[in-house]
């Protein structure tokens, strides 16, 4: 490896490393597979393409590699890079729009490479990373893109870096957008340094454009023929649930062996065809996977499942870089849950909506990687005709609080003028903004206060820090350190399996507290250490904390991860930030819910009847969630920590009940704030009489 001289690399060269005796990396033999593993690879059409792919990567500093899904792009070009940037002792960077993505491509190039996941490969996800702690071990890191950009947060050359491969990169999200902006930053400054960006179906103009007309190398994916079957328009429906459910039972009675892969926009869609597939389909294996659910679930819907035929039933977390093998049909309902925030009610709309053409080409792609397949569209051509050609950018839709306190403490105060690859909405800009006064982290002209710098370091959203530092000064920090990260968290720590959600919501109400859902889940991860701190102390017998963790309906994973996230996230509060830990009594939740009251203050709603509330200063109405535990209690004031709709109604996600005297001296709660109508009436007169009797109880 050490006469390889770095960006010099040739595909020859690459052939002696990979068919010698030992393992360069390693020094040591190949493992036994190594020969058959070595054998699929080279048949991948980007295997056949190297010597351009390095001849492009040698001569620019950004490249664009497009190919159509199955060439093996997300595999191979890392491992190839490897070798070119080794003798720079730096590593790679390959981000992924998803968690499940990262650790399943990692451990599937650590064993290609042939080597132990962790050590020479790794992935890097919040609250988990598997990466040797010696910089020059790990040479290629699979990690989301939120982990790469917390870590230009800390070192804005990215100097343990060769390279980032930015991959997936038509999934547009709010990190990726901002990720680019940021690397292209770091490619004027490091003329070392080099990014390639790849995907089957992004606007490759546009980000061609977007690097200064950088080189673009395009290729085919495996050379499967997939047959593409769509509905009439008058069998199209609003009941795409049976439908689906239909087809995969068609498709295992009549078809030819080959496992199924079904695209349905959420978690109940998904539990609904499982059912409605196991109870009319023998001889049949059928796998939900989503998100939230539990990893050993999602390994098995990833892992081959014996002798009968597979069928997974997906959300688009199967859309890219998953790949599930034996997929040989493919069922796409055309929709996806998308989640499109608008910015002047602070509202998360949470809606089933259709996908763009390039997520059908992505889920057309699952089928046929290793014979010819077929894929059903549950759609007409008519529909697929009017589908958006790409996906909707995050930052259109997204909220972008976090984006402009980042940008911000990079330097960047003009933020209408940042070289953005496409710009959000001049109204999302400014609201963002005007939460970031509201919240004290930005002054009236622009600049961040203390607080803000300090906020910008941490990978919570920036309300959370600022809740965190109020608690400090209550005496909560930790406390509200632990709420933050359970709020913040992908995966729920309840869990609701189909067939026994009425149980697992009883079994929540033991872990409820009246007055606060937040108070609700830190009980809940505060039952489960102190039970798994029994298992430390000697002379007890063990208790089975996954069998636990089951019988009280609790997500084992999510909990472990949590914990992980605030050991490292309560050392550097301390360290970096100088916020004073500290832990109320399990008696006084008055202290936690005073903190979240005023660092919530402009996600306040008030009682209007039944369950329903108004938002104070949107004066919009919504419900509490079905499963808070305020539910009945009418409380005239709450704070909520998320707003967003469900179908047809709104609902106030997370709710704690606070006393309006915790309000009355907040800036965002004098009469000059309280929202008017154009006559400048106000719009709630009794937010204003509610404040006016706390004011005098005082």
């Amino acid at each position: 490896m050490e006469s390889i001289a770095r960006n010099q690399l040739t595909v020859a060269q690459v052939q002696h490393l990979e068919d010698a005796n030992q393992n360069p990396l390693t020094g040591k033999s190949w493992p036994q597979d190594h020969e058959g593993i070595l054998q699929g690879r080279r048949r991948l059409p980007v295997y056949g393409r190297y010597q351009e792919i390095l001849d492009n990567y040698h001569q620019s500093q950004v490249m664009i590699l497009s190919s159509e899904t199955g060439s093996g792009k997300s595999t191979q070009v890392p491992q190839l890079l490897v070798y070119d940037e080794y003798e720079s002792g730096l590593q790679i960077a390959c981000t992924q729009p998803r968690r499940l993505a990262a650790t399943e491509l990692a451990s599937r190039v650590a064993e290609e490479m042939g080597v132990n996941l962790g050590e020479e490969v790794g992935y890097k996800i919040g609250g988990d990373h598997n990466v040797n702690q010696n910089k020059k071990k790990t040479r290629l890191a699979y990690m989301t893109e939120g982990v790469l950009l917390r870590q230009l947060r800390s070192d804005k050359l990215l100097s343990a870096y060769a390279c980032v491969i930015i991959d997936e990169a038509h999934e547009r999200t709010v990190d990726l957008d901002l990720l680019l902006a940021l690397l292209k930053k770091v490619i004027s400054r490091r003329k070392d340094f080099k990014v390639v960006i790849m995907s089957a179906t992004m606007d490759t103009k546009l980000f061609q454009e977007y690097f200064d007309n950088c080189p673009l190398v395009h290729f085919p994916g495996l050379k499967f023929e997939v047959k593409t079957f769509y509905t009439a328009p008058e069998e199209t429906g609003p009941d795409f649930v049976t439908l689906a459910a239909a087809t995969v039972v068609h498709i295992h009675k009549n078809q030819e062996p080959g496992d199924i892969l079904v695209f349905l926009p959420g978690e109940n869609e998904i539990e609904k065809v499982c059912s409605m597939v196991r109870r009319n389909a023998k001889d049949l294996d059928v796998f939900p996977l989503y998100s939230s659910l539990p990893s050993g679930d999602q390994r098995l819907a990833l892992d081959s499942s014996g002798p009968n035929r597979k069928c997974v039933v997906s959300t688009n977390i199967a859309e890219t870089s998953l790949t599930i093998a034996n997929v040989v049909y493919v069922i796409d309902t055309g929709l996806s849950r998308q989640l499109v925030y608008n910015p002047r009610l602070r509202l998360n709309m949470l809606e089933v909506r259709l996908i763009s053409q390039a997520s059908a080409k992505q889920r057309m792609g699952r089928a046929g990687r290793t014979k010819n397949g077929v894929c059903y569209r549950l759609y007409s051509k008519a529909v697929y005709d009017s589908m958006a050609p790409s996906t909707e950018p995050g930052i259109h839709c997204a909220s972008i609080d976090s984006v402009v306190l980042n940008l911000v403490a990079s330097g960047y105060r003009k933020l209408i003028d940042f070289d953005w690859l496409d710009a959000p909405h001049p109204e999302s800009l400014a609201r963002a903004a005007q939460h970031l006064q509201d919240w004290e982290l930005l002054k009236d002209d622009g600049s961040l206060t203390r607080s803000g710098r300090l906020a910008s370091k941490c990978p919570l959203d920036p309300i959370w820090y600022r809740a965190i530092e109020i608690g400090a000064k209550f005496g909560c920090s930790l406390d509200i350190l632990d709420i933050a990260l359970l709020c913040s968290s992908q995966k729920s720590i309840f869990i609701r399996p189909a067939g026994y959600r009425q149980a697992a919501d009883l079994a929540r109400t033991a872990f409820a507290d009246p007055l606060s859902d937040h108070l609700t889940l830190a009980n809940a991860f505060n039952t489960y250490m102190r039970v798994r701190q029994l298992n430390d102390q000697k002379n007890r017998p063990k208790i089975d904390l996954e069998r636990w963790c089951t019988r009280h309906f609790l997500n084992m994973r999510a909990l472990e991860e949590i914990d992980i996230k605030r050991g490292e996230m309560g050392a550097s509060l301390e360290d970096t930030c100088k916020i004073t830990p500290g832990r109320t009594s399990i008696t006084d939740t008055t202290s936690v819910r005073k903190v979240l009251a005023i660092a919530f203050c402009t996600h306040t709603a008030i009682y209007r009847s039944g369950d329903t509330y108004r938002t104070v200063h949107e004066n919009t109405p919504a419900l509490l969630s079905p499963h808070s535990s305020l539910v009945g209690g009418n409380y005239e004031w709450i704070v909520y920590t998320a707003f967003q709709t469900s179908g047809r109604r709104q609902y106030l996600e997370t709710a704690t009940a606070i006393n309006a005297e915790w309000l009355v001296d907040l800036p965002f709660f004098q009469d000059s704030r309280l929202p008017t109508t154009g006559d400048r009436l106000l719009r709630q007169e009794n937010v204003k009489r509610s404040l006016d009797r706390a004011r005098a109880r005082i």
